[in-house]
């Protein structure tokens, strides 16, 4: 086992002088002989004193500790003073107040039962790093697109200098008609080069989307493609409720990126039991990892909302609002149906699409919207093969005994006549004829021809 980068070094906080040797032991079977190093206080004061000493990356700070201050308060302290660094809080396995609430609201990032046990604490030490990994890369693009923001301020600003002076200049000149197109020309131009600035801006915005991407399929290899095929069948949901551009755009995004949650899990067996959705809408928290590693990144805040709900249950028993109905936002309906739709077709490559719409149907109110699924059902029929059967289009009036229907007839006022595959008699075709008169077929019937 290895952790990204040399020279991470732990700092326990606690008055138990076992702990810090547990955890020097549990490092140096886990990890690189060199690249973790381990120090230990006994109080809270000589705690924070020494983590200013040797700028430590992950603190593991004791609930209770000798001193003015407890490990919540210590947690709060590290957490105002070295925002970069995580906390993890320690509790002793009886205690009898609600210290994993106390410890999310101090700010910690993981929280731990005494005595350690090593597999707990290697995970909650690789997953604090890797996301730590994940905000780097993201706080990077996000100063990059900050940097391109304030040049368009400031070319904003130079235009704006520039149309007070052509305004002064047309003011000055008269209506001059050659003249007046000459400075309309001008405007153009920086018109112009604003749409450019514009749209460099949306291609940085683009990228950023394109690195999270490929950031996902990079940790899931198996499944690689599977954001794009949610992304389009998102959007064909989308378009048929007729959502507009702006919404479009972002429940496209957050189709692509709602597996992002899932790509910062440490290990490859923790990744594939959060993608078995049927299983883990319940309890798993990718979705709010995913909106932690967004919200705070410029134009992604409705993305990042997306995602949170995206395992909420239309019936109320979802995660982690507890949402219900259309008090679920629109885009995490369809991305969730999507997605769920898709790791069928994963998991059961040799099954239809309309196998695959049979297995959510039972769900239909329960996790996934109503409308939702019968659009996800008209894209599933158009994923379908055609039909091998050779037919022929034949009219009303051209329909003779014997015929059997390959397709189901219709009125114009939607009543289902006659069901594929019937055959043909005299008495049918004669109720054909009447009710036609009446509540005309819509389009030609379709007949099997004989083999």
């Amino acid at each position: 086992m290895s952790i990204e980068g040399l020279e991470k070094n732990i700092l326990c906080i606690d008055d138990d002088p076992d702990l810090s040797r547990v955890i020097a032991e549990i490092i140096n079977q886990s990890f690189e002989s060199g690249s973790v190093q381990v120090f230990h206080s006994d109080t809270s004061e000589q705690g924070l004193q020494r983590m200013q000493e040797v700028s430590a990356n992950i603190v593991l700070c004791g609930a209770k500790l000798p001193g003015e201050m407890d490990g919540f308060e210590v947690c709060r302290q590290i957490r105002k003073k070295h925002p970069q660094c995580a906390v993890i809080i320690l509790s002793d396995h009886d205690s009898e107040t609600d210290d994993a609430s106390r410890a999310h609201e101090a700010g910690a990032q993981a929280y731990l039962s005494k005595p350690v046990k090593k597999g707990e604490f290697l995970f909650a030490v690789n997953s604090v790093l890797r996301v730590a990994q994940l905000d780097t890369a993201i706080h990077e693009k996000n100063q990059q697109l900050e940097e391109a923001l304030d040049q368009l301020k400031t070319f904003h600003k130079k235009v704006a200098d520039l149309n007070h002076e052509l305004n002064a200049d047309k003011r000055r000149l008269g209506t001059s008609l050659e003249e007046m197109k000459e400075l309309n020309g001008q405007l153009e131009e920086k018109n112009s080069q604003i749409s450019s600035m514009v749209d460099e801006l949306s291609r940085r915005f683009e990228s950023t989307e394109d690195l999270l991407v490929n950031i996902i399929e990079l940790r899931q290899p198996e499944h690689r493609g599977h954001v794009d095929r949610v992304a389009k069948i998102s959007m064909f949901i989308a378009e048929k409720m007729n959502l507009t551009d702006y919404q479009m755009r972002n429940i496209k995004t957050a189709a692509r990126l709602h597996e992002l949650g899932i790509a910062a899990l440490p290990t490859r067996e923790k990744r594939i039991e959060a993608l078995d959705e049927g299983k883990n809408r319940s309890h798993t928290n990718h979705t709010l990892v995913g909106e932690m590693l967004l919200k705070g990144f410029p134009g992604f805040e409705l993305i990042a909302n997306i995602l949170r709900h995206l395992h909420e249950n239309v019936d109320g028993s979802g995660f982690p609002d507890k949402l219900y109905g259309d008090r679920i936002p629109v885009g995490s309906r369809i991305v969730s149906a999507a997605s769920y739709f898709d790791h069928y077709r994963i998991s059961n490559a040799d099954d239809s699409p309309m196998d695959a719409l049979a297995t959510m149907n039972p769900l239909c109110g329960k996790f996934f919207d109503e409308q939702v699924m019968d659009f996800l059902g008209k894209y599933g029929q158009t994923q379908m093969a055609p039909e091998t059967d050779n037919t022929l289009d034949c009219s009303v009036f051209a329909l003779v005994e014997g015929m059997e229907l390959a397709a189901n007839i219709y009125s114009e006022s939607g009543i289902n006549l006659l069901m594929k595959g019937t055959f043909l008699n005299a008495d049918i075709l004669n109720k054909i004829l009447k009710f036609h008169a009446v509540d005309p077929i819509v389009g030609a019937v379709k007949i099997k021809q004989p083999t």
